[in-house]
């Protein structure tokens, strides 16, 4: 049965007790069969770093082409590349899955975001990135992995490589867009030609090398197409990893295939664990929900669906770090399963206890983290995790919020310094978490927190008529405004009558008047109305042809292996993936099963009246929110957040059109180095909306990212919320100009020593480190100098350097940082000009350059080439500008408007600015006004000017500037189109 459909058939059985731990003496523990599950759904339980006492062997690959460079042996056998030695600020990474994970650097530190695509079968899977920490605090690995490839990477099918986030990126050093090199094995072995004729049909695969004498074929892979790929490879799959895990039942893949791995980055086979020369107990945990719905788990009837993590770390002991396999597993009852056991053998000493499990409440699918953080293995130990004792993660917020998205975090560190954690990446109404209390860590720190976008209630509805009853109406938003997979949004506040529309058939639309109203439907599975679980555009259609303002839509499918088959929420339209079909023109919500059957017993009562309220636009009001458990998992996990602990941004996303666009945040406390970015896409550009920041704290790091439609370069923001009140934040705001971003030193004063030197956020730009100068740059936005807009490194042809006497260097070149010049070591006079790639910036500077005698870089930056030799800025002057226009980059004409200018260094001991000279333009640089500048201190100018009728004009004001400081280092700078002119009202 498919993983979105359920059986009507709820069971409940009450336990109070949220964990119980039981211990006996038993040197002489029994033998059990071995028993792989290590990988996890949602989240699961990493094994971390290995400590010094156990120290991790070296894996030599198995395969024929050479690990990527910076690969080293990581602690339980993986090869992985070193984080750390990734040079892009960003990579973007397709899974052989399709699916999309994004790595975004600042300094040692990265946020990651995971975006899962369609399967053919119309569901997302949930994907979880483990992350592994050494002792002294770097990363040593990240791994991806999708749900739905748990059970092939547990079992060994599919080797766990393949998802190796640092394996991908370093395959992107070599180009966006680079093939993925993946082995896949026959277990027949057979010969060349049949080899090859099993290949030639998987899609998007191209074969790079034929291996007859153990039946492999190198493939590589086009990322556009992995989906397509890694359908065609898995075939159609039944069972996952309850059915390995309970069943025994090994997940195979289709075409004879027995095994995928990286080309040329097999991991060993697995060893023993670390044999500490100690007694081995039995730890037995035992999970268990007797309430709620049940509801098949691979192809076991269920009350709580296993879904991975099921290991155990030691925290404190003799093998710290060491993560210890299950050795059997089984259901204790059957139809449904309310329990499960599932056992260890493992050392004395401190442990963390994994797991991961879903249940149901109201077809909604609930995340339940089965960790425990801390425990004592001293004998023959039980632990009891009781899942009617969950507490579910809440938030109240002080305006009505529905959960947007969020991501969940948990993050370990052991006696040792070692750790690491898992980000748990869902999407839109798939956000709701539930954890198990537990007693507080007593051995290194442990925290539990979620990552929440919450906003405006997309639709509310409640019946007035004839009785109040508030209904959970839930829209299907994946896409929300992206051309051709929209869905149509209730809009306005009305209250209309209820129909029953059936099936939403001809002959069910005949029976009944549906003008004006709004009309229940159950889904109809035959085709081509739809899917057994989605909604097809014939029924939304035939609806809206028969005058309905909007469908409500009951999860229960007329198709399945029952006759009613209730689905999952949200009901999604099958048009997202069938793009053949035409996108239906009507509104629709899907609601539970429990208010559907209610509303039907009020209508045959008589007339049924809904209270509908909902808009198609972006949300007035955002909370970005990061709140966290430490020590342990508490009784309540409900937050309660008013103004005073959040401040309040008025929010402007600039763009020229109001094209989808998206916003992520994240947040890094100050033991962590690889986070889970939230993915907002509910936004577009050319918007404002307030955005609620917090809870406000004093040690809390946050990024934020600003991805804008097209192809303008994403902006972010590194900063620190400690104190509630107003602020604003304009994203994106133009001109935008070579120059130096101003770093917020609250970072430096919140976390000390976790953003400078190595860990520093940003390349140094204009630097010179020993004999090398580096033409690195930033884009800057004079209405925002702190946010970032990457590194920018300018093309060869544009950018030269010239000494004093006007003869031109010779150029060199860096693989990662473009341009280079050779300089003497004693001091000099350069001049250096630039253009952008665009050729609308042309900027030329005078300074003085010599070699560094000490490493200075600014703070909160760092060497291009790391810390090998010295580096400082250079005292290159910088413009940054302000223009005060509107959303869309313009102002009005004819109008009187102002310009801000700031001059200054990066150079924190450069010489002060003592002039500005600023001129503009509006027939496109043919001519040019001077205008009068006030000096406001600081380097900062403001300059007014009259912009004459828009037809006397080409449309855009252009700037062109000049400043000098006391040391006689000078800029010039052109800026042509820096900002649009639009017709007065």
């Amino acid at each position: 049965m498919p993983d979105d459909a359920v059986q009507r058939d709820p069971t409940s059985s009450p336990d109070k007790e949220p964990f119980v731990i039981t211990s006996r003496s038993n040197p002489h523990s029994r033998r059990h069969r071995r028993l792989r599950l290590v990988a996890a759904a949602t989240t699961l339980l990493t094994v971390l770093a290995a400590p010094v006492a156990a120290a991790a062997r070296p894996d030599e690959p198995a395969g024929r082409v050479p690990a990527p460079a910076g690969a080293a042996a990581a602690e339980d056998g993986l090869r992985a590349v070193s984080l750390p030695g990734l040079t892009k600020p960003t990579y973007k990474v397709t899974l052989i899955t399709g699916d999309e994970v994004t790595l975004a650097r600042t300094g040692g530190r990265y946020t990651v975001t995971a975006v899962p695509s369609a399967r053919a079968d119309g569901t997302r899977p949930t994907i979880d990135v483990a992350v592994r920490t050494g002792p002294g605090g770097a990363d040593t690995s990240l791994h991806a992995v999708p749900s739905d490839a748990q059970a092939l990477v547990t079992s060994g099918v599919v080797d766990r490589k393949v998802f190796d986030l640092g394996w991908l990126a370093g395959q992107s050093e070599r180009g966006g867009g680079s093939p993925l090199a993946v082995t896949v094995k026959y277990g027949d072995r057979p010969d060349k030609a049949a080899l090859d004729k099993r290949v030639s049909g998987l899609p998007g695969a191209e074969s790079a090398a034929t291996h007859p004498e153990d039946g492999s074929v190198d493939l590589r892979v086009e990322p556009r197409r992995a989906a397509a790929f890694w359908a065609a490879v898995t075939g159609e799959r039944r069972g996952g990893l309850a059915s390995y895990l309970f069943d025994r039942a090994t997940p195979k893949l289709a075409g004879g295939a027995v095994a995928i791995w990286p080309t040329g980055l097999r991991s060993a086979k697995a060893g023993p664990q670390t044999d500490t020369g100690q007694p081995k107990y039995r730890v037995t945990q035992i999970v268990k929900r007797q309430k709620g719905e049940r509801f098949y788990c691979d192809s076991r009837l269920m009350t709580l669906c296993p879904t991975g993590g099921f290991l155990l770390a030691q925290v404190a002991g003799s093998a710290v770090g060491t993560g210890y396999e299950s050795v059997s597993a089984r259901c204790l009852d059957q139809d449904p399963c309310t329990t499960f056991e599932v056992t260890y053998e493992v050392p004395p000493g401190i442990y963390e206890s994994g797991g991961h499990a879903t249940f149901r409440i109201d077809g909604r699918e609930q995340h339940l983290n089965l960790e425990l953080p801390e425990f004592e293995v001293a004998g023959d130990t039980t632990i009891t995790r009781d899942g009617d004792a969950a507490r579910q993660m809440t938030v109240g917020t002080p305006r009505p919020t529905e959960t947007f998205v969020g991501s969940r975090v948990t993050f370990r560190t052991f006696s040792n310094g070692a750790g690491g954690g898992v980000l748990s990446f869902t999407g839109y109404s798939n956000s709701r978490f539930w954890a198990i209390p537990s007693a507080p860590v007593t051995a290194g720190t442990f925290h539990l927190g979620v990552n929440w976008v919450l906003g405006k209630p997309m639709v509310t509805m409640a019946a007035t008529t004839p009785e109040r009853l508030a209904l959970t109406p839930t829209l299907p938003i994946d896409w929300y405004k992206r051309p051709g997979f929209e869905v149509v949004r209730f809009d306005g506040r009305q209250t209309v009558q209820l129909v029953d529309g059936g099936l939403g058939r001809d002959a069910d639309l005949r029976r009944i008047d549906a003008r004006g109203r709004l009309v229940l439907l159950r889904i109809d599975a035959d085709k081509p109305a739809g899917g057994q679980c989605r909604v097809g555009p014939a029924q939304l259609t035939r609806a809206r042809a028969a005058g309905a303002v909007g469908v409500l839509v009951d999860p229960t499918s007329s198709g399945g292996p029952w006759p009613t088959t209730t689905c999952l929420l949200p009901v999604e339209p099958d048009w997202w993936y069938h793009e053949s079909q035409e996108v239906a023109d009507i509104p629709y919500a899907s609601i539970p099963l429990a208010q559907a059957e209610r509303l039907r017993g009020l209508l045959r009562r008589g007339p049924v009246r809904i209270d509908v309220s909902g808009y198609d636009s972006v949300s007035p009001y955002v909370y970005a929110l990061h709140v966290y458990q430490e020590g342990r998992i508490p009784t309540s996990l409900h937050t309660k957040l008013t103004d005073r602990q959040l401040a309040k941004v008025d929010t402007a996303l600039h763009g020229t059109r109001a094209e989808p666009t998206s916003m992520i945040y994240s947040a890094f406390r100050p033991n962590e180095t690889a986070v889970a970015g939230v993915f907002h896409g509910y936004v577009t550009d050319s918007v404002r909306f307030t955005t609620y920041r917090g809870p406000v704290s004093p040690d809390l790091v946050r990024n934020q990212f600003y991805e804008p439609s097209g192809s303008q370069p994403a902006v972010r923001t590194i900063d620190v919320t400690d104190r509630a009140g107003p602020a604003t934040a304009r994203w994106a705001a133009r001109p935008l100009v070579p120059g130096a971003p101003e770093l917020s030193p609250k970072v430096f004063r919140t976390q000390p020593g976790k953003w400078e030197g190595d860990w520093s956020t940003e390349i140094c730009a204009y630097c010179r480190q020993g004999d090398t100068f580096y033409p690195i740059t930033y884009l800057v936005s004079g209405a925002e100098p702190g946010h970032l807009v990457g590194s920018y490194v300018f093309e060869p042809a544009n950018v030269r350097m010239y000494a004093d006497d006007g003869r031109e260097l010779p150029q060199g070149s860096s693989t990662v940082w473009g341009p280079t010049y050779e300089l003497p070591a004693e001091p000099g006079r350069y001049r250096l000009t630039a253009r952008t790639a665009d050729g609308r910036t042309t900027t030329a500077w005078q300074f003085t350059s010599a070699a560094p005698k000490r490493d200075e870089p600014p703070k909160g930056f760092r060497c291009a080439e790391g810390s090998g030799r010295p580096c400082h800025a250079d005292p290159l002057l910088f413009l940054r500008y302000d223009a005060g226009a509107d959303l869309g980059d313009a102002v009005t004409a004819p109008g009187r408007h102002q310009i801000r200018v700031a001059a200054y260094h990066q150079a924190s001991a450069a010489p002060a600015v003592k002039s500005l000279t600023l001129s503009v333009s509006t027939d496109g640089g043919v001519t040019w006004r001077q205008l009068r500048t006030t000096a406001r201190g600081g380097g900062n100018y403001t300059a007014s000017y009259q912009a004459p009728r828009l037809a006397a004009t080409t449309g855009t004001v252009s700037i062109r500037a000049r400043a000098e400081d006391a040391g006689g280092n000078t800029v010039e700078q052109t800026v042509l189109d820096a900002f649009r002119l639009t017709a007065a009202r």
